[in-house]
């Protein structure tokens, strides 16, 4: 399921921040157990101390709180993600990396500075941005 950025809540955002934090102090290199990943559609890595199980309260919440898709996980994001333009992935889903793009960093900057004032990721809404 296709996500529209104008939907992305919580996970959508925090995993996008996460993703620039790995840009900025691991080359882009991300790390499987620090996403949400949903073995029954990606037989990899994550936590190795987690529930090996996928459970569908564990599916991408949007904006509303809802969860459309309940096997939508973080890959699905970081995927939803590249698709509006603000990363790119650069690497595998065996080693994988992402880089943000010049629309990226402008949206990353805005992020940081919403959670800098006391904002919440799902109530986050980008300002337009232009590539």
């Amino acid at each position: 399921m296709l996500i529209e950025m104008k939907d992305f809540g919580k996970d959508h955002w925090s995993t996008f921040a996460y993703a620039e934090t790995c840009c900025v102090d691991n080359r882009g290199g991300l790390a499987l157990v620090r996403l949400r990943i949903n073995r029954g559609k990606r037989p990899i890595g994550g936590h190795p101390y987690g529930n090996p199980t996928w459970d569908p309260k564990y599916g991408t919440r949007i904006k509303d709180g809802s969860i459309p898709d309940t096997g939508h996980d973080d890959i699905d994001c970081l995927d939803d993600l590249e698709r509006v333009g603000l990363l790119e992935w650069i690497g595998t889903l065996i080693n994988p990396a992402v880089k943000l793009t010049d629309v990226g960093l402008k949206v990353i900057a805005q992020l940081r500075q919403h959670k800098a004032n006391g904002g919440q990721f799902r109530e986050f809404a980008p300002e337009m941005v232009y590539r």
